[in-house]
């Protein structure tokens, strides 16, 4: 049984995703309860969504009670059935996520959740509940990533999978993605783009004009996520396409009723849009910028250009200045709403916040040109001054009663300014016939290794292949060795064997993915315990995690601050949900410029004969000889 769920700030759920376990139990709690009617209309088995509001509406009041007054919100709940619920907050929305799952992993969950939320609606969270293909498009990535952490290596430790390729595929990609770049301010004028391709889950090559903001870690892998569930959901041949993302027509009208609403949530993606001729999946998106937070609007292309192969554009919109203002101004709304209208101070400091982010919104509007403001635009900006007026006023009067509402209707209004200019789908629309264009070109570019490409995808390489790749012979150098894992965490980039879990050769034991798993969560809920290092063994392997940090130089050096005391205050380790590692470096140095800091992780398995001093010298060697690998310098692991 699971579900997700989001309330807004009148507790009315705006998204749910759950599983048909959990509507069968919330239809029998329901007939237990007397709350729920069956519709004569649709059947006994139609979802109420409205009794879900009520059995949960408890919880979600103490929870925002408890955030609001006391400032010490719930995590999770454990229940006496087995059943937890974790809780976030993003922009005064409460996300719950519920299962049989550890809790961990159920908060991972929701911070992949809130990623794909803000990187598709923005702050504007209220759209999941109006938009059905918005909703059913965050419902798309979720799905994509519960299938790829279940099996991809990469996707569990929210790294990125270069593909290794020689020099010259490498320069004819490089050179195609440029071209793309440089077609794309010909054909549409836009100066800040980017051109990626990915094979499968793996990272094959970005090229970036050289006006372009660089893209962070989270928004490649928030891309790959996107790279394939277009190749998994939106495909020509499964005959499901969605061809120009949301739109103002799939919202349903204020007669449908909530369980309409619902079913036009769940209805398969191919009702939703039709089958496009040129098999490109187009949308806008919010890429991230200043603290790692998704709201530089882009218009992006999918494109599949062979089976498997994906190229995305990217480029990105006029309103990047504005997007960041209207950020910041409903960030300040949601702390003056959220705070009890007694509780002066946290007015003060929310119209404090607002009243700078305002000044700032103020000034971008007036440098918008005047052929950029549309009649809806314009509209918008008007009503945005008359209310920010009159929340002044009222707060001017003092009267705090009232600060609350004029608070919540001015956040409407900077809501409607966003989907106005930063999500407005105008320049998706226009410039897909030249993201054909390129496509095709990029496409004849690499026409001649895709099959090349694909087989890298499958086996970029493994440790039973060490005599057709000279990547493997590398491993040849380590006897005992069952598999690595070497993330450099300064760009998240993953160096390790494919899982191919093939019976090996006499006398190596199996090594199945589900201990490769375990080895990964068992290495994660200790390092939240602040261990940088440790070692243990079970029946038949032996395993060791180790983190460490080195200078400019490549020198290890050793934190200032003690990270047990470091990790109290970070998110869980990861990368989709903000930077842990990131933080991890700018927490342990405080004093040092975190740029010059760089973070490694290291996970090894050998079996279980292999003695602690074997693992720990195989250990440094690979991270002083992993350059081999990855053509990146490094320098030997300080375990001490």
């Amino acid at each position: 049984m699971h579900c997700i769920l989001v309330f807004d700030h009148l507790n009315d759920i705006v998204f749910s995703k759950c599983d048909k376990n959990f509507v069968k139990h919330i239809e029998k709690l329901g007939e237990k309860n007397g709350l729920t009617c069956p519709d004569p209309e649709n059947g006994d088995e139609d979802f109420n969504l409205n009794f879900v509001m009520q059995l949960f509406s408890p919880i979600v009041t103490s929870q925002r009670i408890m955030s609001s007054q006391f400032g010490n919100s719930y995590t999770s709940i454990q229940c006496q059935d087995g059943i937890n619920m974790v809780f976030d907050e993003y922009m005064g929305y409460l996300f719950v996520n519920l299962a049989f799952e550890d809790i961990h992993w159920l908060k991972r969950m929701l911070g992949i959740c809130i990623s794909i939320v803000q990187h598709l609606c923005g702050p504007d969270v209220s759209v999941l509940k109006t938009n059905a293909s918005r909703s059913m498009l965050v419902m798309r990535l979720i799905d994509t990533w519960a299938t790829l952490v279940s099996k991809d290596q990469s996707v569990l430790l929210e790294a990125l999978e270069q593909l290794f390729v020689n020099s010259d595929v490498n320069g004819t990609i490089i050179k195609a993605l440029k071209d793309s770049t440089d077609r794309i301010k010909t054909l549409l004028n836009y100066s800040k783009s980017h051109a990626v391709i990915f094979v499968e889950n793996r990272f094959l090559g970005l090229y970036s004009s050289k006006s372009a903001r660089e893209l962070s870690s989270s928004d490649l892998l928030f891309l790959g996520l996107m790279a394939e569930m277009t190749l998994n959901h939106f495909s020509v041949e499964e005959g499901i396409s969605v061809n120009e993302g949301t739109s103002s027509d799939d919202r349903p009208s204020p007669t449908d009723s909530p369980n309409s609403e619902r079913k036009a949530m769940i209805k398969p993606c191919s009702q939703i849009a039709e089958k496009p001729e040129d098999n490109l999946f187009s949308d806008l998106v919010l890429l991230s910028a200043n603290n790692n937070i998704a709201v530089c609007p882009y218009v992006i292309h999918i494109a599949p250009i062979a089976e498997g192969i994906t190229l995305i554009l990217l480029y990105q919109t006029q309103w990047e200045s504005l997007n960041l203002t209207l950020n910041d101004a409903l960030s300040a709304i949601n702390v003056i709403t959220c705070v009890s209208y007694n509780e002066k101070e946290g007015i003060k400091r929310g119209m404090e916040s607002l009243e700078s982010a305002m000044k700032k919104l103020l000034d971008v509007i007036k440098k918008i040109k005047s052929s950029d403001i549309t009649p809806r635009l314009d509209a918008c900006i008007k009503v945005l001054q008359v209310k920010w007026d009159l929340l002044k006023k009222q707060y001017s009067e003092g009267h705090e009663m009232a600060i609350s509402s004029c608070a919540s209707s001015l956040g409407v209004s900077l809501r409607e300014l966003l989907q106005a200019a930063s999500l407005d789908r105008t320049p998706v629309q226009r410039g897909r016939h030249a993201a054909q264009a390129i496509a095709r070109c990029v496409c004849t570019a690499v026409s001649h290794f895709t099959d090349f490409l694909k087989v890298k995808a499958v086996t970029n390489f493994s440790l039973g292949s060490r005599d057709s790749l000279s990547i493997n012979k590398y491993l040849e150098e380590f006897p005992g060795l069952v598999h690595f894992l070497y993330i450099d965490r300064t760009n998240h980039r993953l160096t390790a064997p494919s899982l191919q879990m093939q019976p090996p050769e006499p006398p190596l034991p199996q090594l199945t993915k589900e201990k490769i798993w375990t080895m990964v969560e068992f290495s994660r809920h200790h390092l939240l315990e602040g261990n940088l290092a440790l070692m243990w063994r079970d029946t038949t392997f032996s395993y060791a995690y180790y983190l460490w940090f080195e200078d400019g130089a490549g020198s290890a050096i050793k934190p200032k601050v003690s990270p047990a005391t470091a990790i109290k205050t970070l998110p869980l380790p990861g990368v989709f949900n903000g930077d842990f590692y990131q933080r991890l470096i700018e927490t342990c140095f405080p004093k040092n410029q975190s740029n010059k800091v760089r973070c490694f992780e290291l996970y090894c398995v050998h079996i279980g004969l292999a003695t602690s001093s074997c693992v720990l010298e195989q250990s440094r060697r690979i991270a002083a000889t992993i350059c081999e690998v990855t053509g990146v310098p490094s320098n030997p692991l300080d375990l001490l």
